[in-house]
């Protein structure tokens, strides 16, 4: 490629690309770019994120446009390329450490070592000796909190991922893929080829400094006969909390209810996701019936909602997929603010249609925030109501906030484009295909990228049973050379579709890795992803150009 290149990626962040390549030199010109840019304090511009030999500038378009970004991010780059640095932001250089990761390989610890002997014509142990040899070092943290991308990898060592990624791989497990080498610090779906397991802790999110690695740190690796237990790490106890009281009591979960509110942003240069609702549309507006802020914790209930009871007078709201809402057997309306007294019960049944449910709550549901956010990382095991989803027996606990439904709001007291959103999400799931808009993605600027984005249009996708809250997978294919395949692992952001080996599209979704390998050929519009939200298994979609 000439120089860099800015490409969108959504329409609420840009790509700026310097090279194809791995390069020492292109990742300094990356992480210095990255930390001017984002010191400078550009109103609208919410965090930079670097990697190997691009970087991510997440915006919100109501306050800086993408085109004035990508402009400000070449002249960056092209001034500190030619020696001309300003103390814009924080650039000083980090002196390195060297890190020892210990690493059990082969075996159920590395289920691919096997299959890479015979891919790659060695014998196991010269695998091993080749992977422990270098020094290498960590170009970028992504994918997964606390996930370093490593550069140093044996060119000989040079394999394909996993045709299409697993559903899960282990905490712990050290991969290849293409030409590069990382860890994978919580059990969550990949495609690379795992060759052996660490027992360190890579990210703990209640550390002093939640990862261990960091962008420029120098890594080897140790070959080891059996791993030991890391030492603990206290943790900080640094979570923010509020006067709360108890609220209600769980009698009933419901398949998958977790809180969440407007997302965690300020890491994803260490890997960790957005997170947040999903339908941030119908998560606002349960809020905004209930008198709160927008943005104040709320549950969001998966297929099938909660059974609560109440312990306190307190209004709720239930919005989302149309489905049954009864309080003590007497069913209540969707979309409106419901007064609840002390000892009833709130029973949010399941959707005919549509896929998720909000329950907001006058005050906001109260749990501790963890990195600035009270949505749950269910993956992470860390924020929301423990970490996880809510349970039988759980007690939830609320901030102060108005007790009688005349002090919320109501349907028509409620901003535009909230106002007609549940008008909007019914018209939704009455398509027959459901509908959304996309854009082309980086991987979609090229001659087979743009015949990619096409077939992408041209053709219907069934919506499969493994999809969750990382992605929508979607049985149908796009096949032909520009089809899937990898790329340099590089920025994703909810919303971008990705087109693995197999031409199966995946739509990440808001608890989806901060970067992948896979090509990016679309991206969602942010006005439809709440739509993309409520598409359960089974739903028949169609994507459009926007």
């Amino acid at each position: 490629m000439d120089g860099p290149v800015v490409s969108p990626l959504g329409d609420r962040a840009i790509l700026v690309t310097l090279s194809q390549e791995i390069s020492e030199e292109t990742n300094e010109l990356v992480q210095k770019a990255s930390r001017e840019i984002e010191g400078a304090s550009i109103p609208g511009v919410q965090e930079v994120q670097p990697a190997y030999s691009s970087f991510c500038v997440h915006f919100d378009p109501s306050r800086v446009s993408a085109s004035w970004l990508g402009a400000y991010a070449l002249q960056t780059v092209g001034r500190i390329a030619s020696g001309r640095e300003t103390p814009a932001g924080d650039v000083r250089s980090v002196s390195p450490r060297e890190v020892l990761i210990p690493v059990k390989y082969g075996g159920k610890d590395g289920p691919d070592l096997e299959w890479a002997s015979g891919y790659l014509g060695m014998t196991k142990d010269e695998i091993i000796r080749r992977h422990a040899k270098p020094t290498y070092k960590v170009y970028m943290i992504g994918f997964l909190p606390g996930f370093p991308y490593l550069g140093g990898l044996d060119p000989e060592l040079s394999m394909p991922r996993t045709p299409a990624p697993r559903a899960s791989v282990p905490p712990g497990s050290v991969g290849i893929a293409g030409r590069q080498t990382g860890i994978y610090p919580w059990e969550s779906p990949g495609g690379w080829r795992i060759i052996g397991r660490t027992s360190l802790v890579l990210f703990d999110p209640y550390r002093e400094d939640p990862s261990l690695l960091h962008p420029g740190d120098a890594v080897r690796f140790v070959p080891v006969e059996e791993l030991e237990n890391p030492p603990q790490v206290p943790a900080t106890g640094k979570e923010k909390c509020r006067p709360s009281v108890p609220a209600f009591e769980v009698e009933r979960p419901g398949l998958f209810s977790i809180v969440v509110d407007g997302g965690r942003r300020g890491f994803r240069k260490l890997g960790v996701p957005l997170s947040g609702a999903a339908d941030s549309r119908s998560y606002a507006l349960a809020n905004i019936l209930c008198g709160n802020n927008p943005a104040a914790p709320a549950l969001e209930m998966t297929l099938w909602g909660a059974r609560i009871r109440a312990l306190v007078d307190v209004v709720v709201a239930v919005t989302g997929a149309p489905c049954p809402v009864e309080v003590d057997g007497r069913p209540v309306s969707m979309d409106e603010p419901v007064r609840v007294r002390a000892g009833s019960v709130v029973d949010v049944g399941s959707p005919p249609c549509g896929c998720r449910m909000y329950m907001a709550v006058s005050g906001g549901f109260s749990v501790p925030e963890v990195l600035g956010s009270a949505s749950t990382y269910a993956r992470g095991s860390f924020g929301g109501y423990r970490g996880r989803p809510i349970r039988q027996g759980d007690v939830l606990e609320v901030g102060p906030g108005p007790s009688l439904a005349g002090d919320t709001g109501a349907i028509s007291d409620v901003p535009v484009p909230l106002k007609y959103w549940p008008a909007t999400l019914a018209r939704f799931l009455g398509e027959k295909p459901h509908v959304l808009r996309v854009i082309p993605g980086p991987e979609a600027l090229t001659q087979e990228g743009k015949k990619a984005f096409q077939d992408l249009s041209g053709q219907v996708f069934v919506v499969r049973n493994d999809s969750d809250r990382m992605g929508i997978r979607f049985e149908g294919r796009i096949t032909g050379e520009y089809g899937g395949g990898d790329i340099l692992s590089s920025p994703v952001v909810p919303g971008v579709v990705q087109l693995p080996s197999d031409g199966s599209p995946v739509l990440l979704l808001h608890d989806a890795q901060t970067s992948g390998g896979y090509r990016r050929i679309a991206a969602v519009v942010s006005d439809d992803l709440s739509l993309a939200a409520q598409l359960r298994p089974g739903c028949r979609v169609r994507f459009i150009p926007a």
